[in-house]
């Protein structure tokens, strides 16, 4: 079946329901888990003229994004090392979520991505947008969703 299972997380109660089922598949099928996170790169805006940000500031805001990323993605291990799946962390910047999963899902040489979809409808679909909906169509990999 599957050897190397790719799980992107965000930390959301939903993207922690997938961390559960996609351990539970990868113990059942003998494969091994990264656990993903992307953290996305400070907003431009913030650089603009009229803004209070300085340096300072941006490394500061870079900072506890990667310490938030971590942390997220250590729980993730710590549940994968409890039901004794092998592990492996990428916390990495992409310019949008939905490209560093992709990009990670290639390089980690991943044979399935399994994440969590939100479920959004209507307007605010539209307006967030879906990165499950966006790995779906950029994926050379086959992408399962946990609802």
């Amino acid at each position: 079946m599957f050897k190397h299972i790719l799980i992107p997380t965000d930390g959301s109660p939903v993207a922690t329901k997938a961390v559960k089922a996609g351990i539970a598949l990868a113990k059942q099928s003998g494969a091994r888990v990264t656990g993903f996170y992307a953290v996305e790169p400070v907003p431009l805006h913030l650089y603009g003229e009229g803004y209070v940000a300085d340096k300072k500031m941006i490394a500061e805001f870079e900072k506890r994004q990667r310490s938030a990323a971590r942390k997220h993605v250590a729980a993730l291990g710590r549940e994968a090392r409890k039901a004794g799946v092998p592990f492996d962390a990428v916390v990495q910047t992409a310019r949008t979520p939905y490209e560093g999963i992709v990009s990670a899902a290639q390089k980690q040489n991943c044979d399935l991505v399994l994440m969590a979809s939100n479920g959004r409808r209507g307007l605010a679909r539209l307006a967030v947008g879906s990165v499950t909906d966006k790995v779906i169509q950029m994926s050379k990999v086959p992408v399962l969703v946990y609802r």
